[in-house]
């Protein structure tokens, strides 16, 4: 596995813990991903770290048919997802759709978090349908 940039160590820490977390600044009160030393909206040192709900929003999404990296190759295809949160605006999180067949999904559709185990060194944070979109078959 790829080596964790330090910047990202606290969002996964939270994670493990089951909860979603985005750098918010102190200053402007706007959220921002990824994280950086200083906020891209007003340039302040001073941010921390917010949770947030984990509802989320599929702004877009595509199924991958291709393994690009031999690690993903058993587990095609697979659905990445560039995720909106309402609580977190400005943050587009570009993650894993589970649990859901990629021709099912919609623009729009609400998702939730699937953290992962607190022992697991996978990392990934991905997402599923919220149970009134209803489930792939």
């Amino acid at each position: 596995m790829t080596a964790l940039a330090p910047e990202f160590a606290p969002f996964f820490a939270h994670a493990r813990k089951g909860s979603l977390c985005f750098p918010k600044c102190e200053a402007c009160a706007r959220f921002h991903w990824y994280p950086m030393p200083r906020c891209p909206h007003c340039r302040s040192a001073r941010w921390k770290w917010q949770r947030v709900s984990g509802a989320g929003e599929i702004h877009s999404f595509t199924e991958v048919r291709h393994a690009f990296d031999r690690s993903r190759g058993d587990a095609l295809p697979y659905t990445v997802a560039l995720i909106t949160f309402a609580d977190a605006p400005g943050v587009r999180l570009i993650t894993n759709i589970v649990d859901a067949d990629g021709a099912s999904l919609r623009i729009g559709q609400r998702v939730e978090p699937v953290f992962p185990a607190a022992d697991d060194d996978n990392r990934r944070v991905c997402f599923r349908l919220s149970p009134d979109q209803g489930r792939a078959s």
